[in-house]
């Protein structure tokens, strides 16, 4: 079950094989901008590859892959309720909370296609371009820009995939998973401003501690801000599936 909604997710041309072509197109242009700047300007920019490229890597999978993962995932949880093939999947004597399960799974697995490609592409780029010593990558720099990438993109998948399980409407699903990520997601940093504990425990803050862009409580307590924050919407578009009529 989980295979065949993953072919399903990753089969649809325009959320999931255009969005993935989209991330890797930014990663080489990337690449192609790194090189031409050290060409124009190679004295104040000695290195072609290495940290440069690594960062506009991370950059640009977290950015773009969130936007391919909101697309994905709001379309994973909504799709069958839209076309009207959810009754059919109840039908066939599956139990709706397995084909929920294999559907978050399913999301999880389409996020690591999203990032893996565009990822590998950047990474060999800041490796076999040449750089300075200065500007050399290490491991731990690697493991940071895929787990920021992965981590980043896995929880607005998700997050976008309980929405689009509650609004049962491709459309809807969409525009309210991405007013939540760009809109909402950052203006709950104002809490801030009433209390710093409120605002670590904001799912902005609480993944940046855990990716290691930002401050604030302790990494464990950071995770689990993370995790509630996922669960609280995966939950409720589980319980519309239990609920629903189809």
């Amino acid at each position: 079950m989980i295979l065949a909604t993953l072919r399903t997710i990753t089969g649809r041309r325009g959320s999931f094989r255009g969005g993935a072509a989209v991330v890797i197109v930014g990663v080489i242009l990337v690449i192609v901008i790194q090189i031409v700047v050290h060409e124009l300007r190679p004295g104040r920019n000695p290195s072609m590859g290495g940290q440069s490229i690594l960062d506009g890597t991370s950059g640009a999978v977290t950015l773009l892959g969130i936007i391919v993962g909101i697309l994905a995932g709001a379309l994973a949880g909504s799709y069958d309720v839209a076309q009207g093939t959810m009754r059919y999947l109840v039908i066939t004597g599956a139990r709706r909370s397995q084909v929920y399960a294999a559907r978050v799974v399913a999301v999880a697995l389409a996020v690591l296609l999203i990032v893996a490609v565009p990822l590998c592409l950047g990474i060999a780029a800041s490796v076999v371009l040449p750089h300075t010593s200065s500007d050399a990558i290490s491991a731990g720099a690697v493991v940071d820009v895929a787990w920021t990438a992965i981590v980043n993109v896995a929880v607005f998948a998700l997050i976008s995939m309980g929405i689009g399980s509650l609004m049962r409407s491709n459309g809807a699903a969409i525009a309210i998973s991405l007013v939540f990520a760009i809109g909402f997601t950052p203006l709950l940093l104002l809490l801030y401003r009433v209390n710093d504990t409120l605002g670590d425990a904001t799912l902005a803050s609480s993944l940046g501690r855990i990716t290691g862009s930002d401050e604030g409580m302790s990494i464990a307590a950071s995770a689990v801000a993370v995790v509630v924050w996922v669960a609280a919407f995966v939950g409720v578009g589980a319980v519309r599936v239990q609920r629903d009529e189809y």
